[in-house]
């Protein structure tokens, strides 16, 4: 196993969770894993936040609509569609709340954060699914929402990160739907294999090999939704026209190569991408800026980035 230079904010993090036994989610039930609360944070205000949804075939698709706080009264405003990580198996709304209020202050956009179902109760293709319907829905109905349309952003962490990439290949295809920027946070990008970091940060860093084994476990049917591009937006068969991307990736990471992979196929194909990656925090550190400085340092980053590309 790597050794790394920890921030300290990380290093007592997994000194608590080492002393505690460990985190291995792939002995847990999905509705117990759902119930696990790693860290607490304050609560950022906002302008507002209201619930909306969108008519999906399984009942609504519910959504946090946030505003930011100083936005004038009857400008559009950017819009972010964020979708939170867990696996496809965990993860909410409500456990990306502090995140998705700070992007939206950093940002000045309203952010949509949809709360998709998940597996395994709904497998894939539905997340997905679902996914793509809450975007189309913010989309056509942006008048109404005093969105731009124009300037719509695509953005998760992880999993998330894997729907957010899926969506931009899907929202390509549609003639009134512009996605203009993507936030990649850590996504999955390939599930047709498993590269150097799956045994380089397998084990010790929050997320591990058998954590990502046991998510598309509960999300997947079988192997051959694996080389899926919905699944696995790596193999895609066309990359290209896709819009400017913003890219995390973390050192200590088993989604770390699949990540790097997707930068250079993206650039390759001849898109705009920023990559930044870091090596001194772990998965899923971009979900607490509200508790560890070097989240906030990345969230502020990250929003700057947004901010500039639509703004």
């Amino acid at each position: 196993m790597t050794k790394y230079k920890f921030a300290k904010e990380i290093e007592d993090f997994l000194n608590v969770l080492k002393d505690a036994g460990g985190f291995a989610i792939e002995d847990m039930e999905p509705i117990e894993a759902r119930n696990l609360d790693l860290i607490e944070q304050e609560c950022p205000e906002v302008k507002g936040v209201v619930e909306i949804g969108a008519d999906g075939p399984f009942g609504p698709i519910p959504m946090y609509d946030y505003t930011p706080i100083g936005a004038p009264e009857n400008k559009a405003l950017p819009a972010i569609i964020f979708y939170h990580g867990g696996g496809w198996v965990i993860g909410s709304r409500d456990g990306h709340d502090s995140l998705c209020r700070y992007l939206s202050n950093a940002t000045g956009c309203r952010v949509f954060s949809v709360g998709y179902r998940l597996a395994p109760e709904f497998k894939f293709p539905v997340p997905i699914d679902e996914s793509f319907t809450a975007l189309k829905f913010i989309s056509d109905n942006s008048e109404e929402l005093n969105i731009d349309k124009s300037k719509i952003v695509v953005a998760g962490d992880s999993a998330g990160g894997n729907i957010a990439a899926v969506m931009s290949l899907m929202a390509r295809e549609e003639k009134d739907l512009n996605v203009s920027y993507q936030l990649l946070i850590y996504p999955a990008t390939d599930a047709s294999k498993e590269r150097a970091s799956y045994e380089e940060n397998g084990k010790g860093f929050l997320l591990e090999k058998e954590g990502m084994r046991w998510f598309y476990k509960h999300y997947l049917t079988n192997d051959k939704d694996r080389k899926d591009w919905r699944v696995s937006p790596i193999l895609a068969p066309d990359l290209s026209n896709l819009p400017p991307s913003y890219v995390i990736t973390v050192a200590a990471d088993p989604l770390r190569d699949e990540g790097r992979d997707y930068v250079e196929a993206l650039r390759e194909a001849g898109n705009e991408v920023e990559h930044i990656e870091y090596d001194d925090v772990i998965h899923a550190f971009f979900s607490w800026p509200l508790a560890m400085n070097c989240a906030k340092k990345a969230a502020d980053a990250a929003g700057k980035a947004v901010k500039k590309a639509v703004g």
